[in-house]
């Protein structure tokens, strides 16, 4: 929790501060003005921060008593809950600067200041006089320091030191830091059973794992030293997702693509009856780094996010789900023998290209029929041009079959029933309840389903750098982690067809060489989230979310725009899972 931090050479200004007041002055803080702070006196005396922090504060204050000094305890929205004043010649002026009960210090709204910043740079800061953004604070002093909860490896709220700027001293923050240590001690102490046993398996575990270890639950994050050297925020919220995967289709092992690199992973469940909420706690092994990776030649180097350029035009091949890999194990099988085979699923999951993999693994001559194109030509002569390059030894592919006649259907399935010998004849069918269809495929000997992109999105991870490829061969292109996420939120009813859509389109406004949440459509945004909205929730997130991109993420403006004002507009944009930082994400 060290406070050193060097001047920039250039501006003479702790680099501390001087980030804080770029983001002031994006924000719109007035410097000269009066200070506009979001208030909320609704506080809730029995909270989590509260009741580890009372006991500790009051054993200090007692001691300290008739000092011109303030002790602060903000919440992690830096409302401040409590206030301990020494002298009472500080009250005025404290009251004055809104340094009380249920106002709100973020940056947004007070500019840099010792509660606000600390949250902003999660990191123990020392503010006095004129390093405040705002006129308004300038007469004071003040040391924030966060509080991390040990357990659940979260910020849960700051306490700040507060006086005049002539009374400050700088020993205070040496004091201040151990009392936010005694704080966090608390907090260990108060953890709940799920809680407790989520710290006691981590801790076991980390004790036999020489890898990376992490701990998880609903708002608790574990780390080991080793993985908080692999693992960043933005992975945090990809192994959350892979943990949820696994669990529901009840496996314990997996492979994650990290800032790092990629790592497979072993899962522990804390209780198996509740999935990943009541905990779980993942051992990684790195099977490839970015750190290995700058070892290697260019011309030797595997990437983890892109793949060789192909020019082909059928979706992604790619998967690493189980569902996936059973399908290319059977048509691994398949490659063996000459039988009728049926590849059915969901419009835009793949049937063809799985239909061209087989017949590619068979070996020989190939034909297609695609049923829409055939719509120029005599349906009825189709059967006979099948039986013809059937005879010649060729494969067969009819695809959409589901489009054909009624008459043409039931030819092909009577071709396929009275065959004799080796029928090297596959056909692509969108799920469809018609009789007719269904009997014309119950000929084949072999029926194959591909799962929809929606029961799979693990194997989102592999199908996007596949597709980049695909639509843009000329251009090494990656996916930013953010924006992967983002992809892997949503329900995909287009599968990996509406996928690749949707990335030539964000392609198009990509501006680098990699894909980035704004270059994704708004309208995907709007549907890719956490957890299930109402009608009226979805409604009031869409309404939100285009008013940012009409201002370009402009927070103040969008407030406007929506007539609200910005403690409410931030407000919403947690409770509905929207990001309020730089990059619009979700």
């Amino acid at each position: 929790m060290s406070t050193l931090v060097a001047e920039d050479p250039e501006t003479g200004m702790d680099p501390v501060i001087e980030r804080s007041w770029q983001r002031s002055s994006a924000c719109g803080v007035a410097r000269e003005a009066e200070l506009s702070l979001p208030y909320d006196d609704h506080i809730d005396d029995d909270s989590r921060l509260l009741r580890a922090a009372e006991p500790v504060l009051d054993r200090l204050v007692g001691t300290m008593s008739n000092m011109r000094h303030a002790l602060v305890l903000a919440d992690p929205d830096a409302r401040i809950i409590h206030r301990w004043v020494g002298a009472k010649s500080l009250y005025g002026p404290l009251d004055d600067a809104r340094i009380a009960l249920g106002f709100g210090f973020t940056e947004e709204f007070a500019g840099t200041n010792g509660v606000g910043t600390a949250l902003e740079e999660a990191r123990v800061v020392t503010i006095s006089g004129e390093q405040h953004f705002a006129e308004r604070l300038f007469p004071f002093a003040c040391v924030g320091v966060p509080i991390r909860n040990p357990v659940r490896g979260t910020i849960e709220g700051v306490l700040d030191f507060s006086c005049l700027a002539t009374d400050f001293n700088p020993l205070m923050t040496s004091l201040l830091v151990e009392v936010a240590e005694h704080i966090e001690t608390r907090f260990a102490q108060q953890a709940s059973a799920s809680e407790s046993a989520l710290l006691e398996c981590f801790v076991k575990t980390s004790r036999v794992h020489r890898g990376p270890v992490v701990g998880m639950r609903p708002n608790m994050f574990l780390t080991n030293t080793s993985a908080a050297g692999h693992v960043n925020a933005s992975d945090q919220a990809m192994l959350w997702e892979l943990a949820g995967i696994s669990a529901r289709h009840r496996r314990d092992t997996g492979v994650a693509e990290l800032s790092a690199g990629r790592y497979s992973f072993r899962m522990t469940l804390i209780a198996e009856h509740s999935g990943i909420d009541a905990g779980v706690v993942l051992r990684l092994n790195p099977e490839f780094t970015q750190r290995a990776a700058r070892d290697l030649t260019p011309r030797s180097r595997p990437s983890p996010l892109t793949t060789p350029r192909t020019r082909s035009s059928e979706p992604a091949k790619a998967g690493r789900s189980v569902q996936w890999n059973k399908l290319i194990e059977r048509m691994t099988k398949l490659a063996d023998n000459d039988e009728p085979v049926a590849f059915t699923g969901e419009d835009g999951t793949g049937k063809l290209w799985a239909a061209k993999r087989l017949a590619s693994m068979r070996g020989g001559g190939l034909r297609i029929f695609d049923a829409e194109q055939e719509r120029g030509t005599s349906h009825s002569s189709l059967p006979d041009r099948c039986r013809s390059a059937l005879a010649a030894g060729e494969s067969v592919i009819v695809r959409r079959i589901d489009k054909l006649t009624v008459p043409v259907r039931a030819e092909l399935g009577e071709l396929v029933r009275n065959a004799e010998g080796p029928m090297r004849l596959i056909v692509t069918c969108t799920d469809d309840p018609r009789d007719t269809v269904v009997r014309t495929i119950a000929g084949f000997a072999h029926q194959l389903w591909l799962p929809p992109l929606a029961q799979r999105p693990d194997d989102i991870v592999d199908i996007v750098p596949e597709l980049l490829a695909e639509i843009a061969p000329d251009r090494v292109v990656t996916c930013a982690m953010p924006a992967r996420q983002v992809l892997m939120r949503y329900s995909w009813p287009g599968n990996v067809a509406e996928l690749r859509d949707v990335l030539a389109v964000s392609l198009a406004e990509a501006k680098g060489s990699q894909l980035q949440v704004s270059d994704l459509p708004g309208w995907l945004m709007k549907r890719a989230h956490r957890r299930k909205l109402t009608p009226m929730e979805q409604s009031e997130r869409d309404l939100i979310i285009d008013a940012l991109l009409s201002v370009d993420n402009n927070r103040a403006e969008a407030a406007r725009v929506l007539g609200i004002g910005r403690a409410t507009l931030y407000r919403k944009l947690r409770s509905l899972g929207i990001s309020n930082g730089t990059d619009l994400t979700v």
